[in-house]
């Protein structure tokens, strides 16, 4: 019995293997890689994977990590969250504009920017026009949404998410002066 199974095993594995003639050119050898190098871009990855976690909560990164292990199968992890498909995909977006902002304070902070409007502004990202939205800020629904061509309701919405990006930036950027 073991000696079939190894035999089946193998022939599967055999089977769905693919050999790689050459690698790629792009691609570092150990030898290649600096170790302090690495571990500056190690730390600069844990830092902000861990500022974009406490900024979304363990609820919203539980899901982006199961969204991640299951290679982006919404529909998997949705079923595992008792979510629809559209609340995975809010909660990706969500994540990611987060991600964007956080990454974007941090790189603003350790060029040494000063702590401005137009800076934090700058940290929001300019996917789904929030970046102008934030730019915009002090007016009211209504003339955001004419200036946008959009309904005032979704004005609001874009009104409610920049403050939260740029409140996320304000923080991330203080948060790194202190430091």
């Amino acid at each position: 019995m073991f000696g079939i199974t190894r035999h089946v095993v193998l022939r599967e594995i055999e089977r769905k293997h693919v050999s790689i003639d050459d690698v790629p050119d792009d691609v570092e050898s150990g030898s290649d890689i600096d170790p302090l190098e690495a571990m500056i871009r190690r730390f600069d990855a844990h830092r902000w994977m861990v500022l974009v976690a406490d900024f979304v909560g363990p609820s919203d990164w539980h899901v982006m990590s199961d969204l991640s292990l299951a290679n982006g199968d919404a529909e998997r992890v949705a079923g595992a969250h008792q979510l629809s498909k559209r609340g995975v995909r809010t909660i990706h977006d969500r994540v990611c504009q987060t991600a964007r902002t956080v990454l974007a304070a941090l790189a603003a902070a350790d060029a040494g920017l000063p702590m401005t409007g137009s800076v934090i502004v700058s940290c929001v990202p300019e996917t789904g026009g929030f970046r102008e939205v934030a730019g915009m800020i002090g007016d009211d629904a209504g003339t955001i949404a004419a200036r946008l061509h959009i309904h005032p309701g979704s004005a609001r919405a874009r009104i409610a998410t920049a403050k939260r990006l740029l409140m996320i930036a304000r923080s991330v950027l203080e948060q790194e002066v202190a430091a």
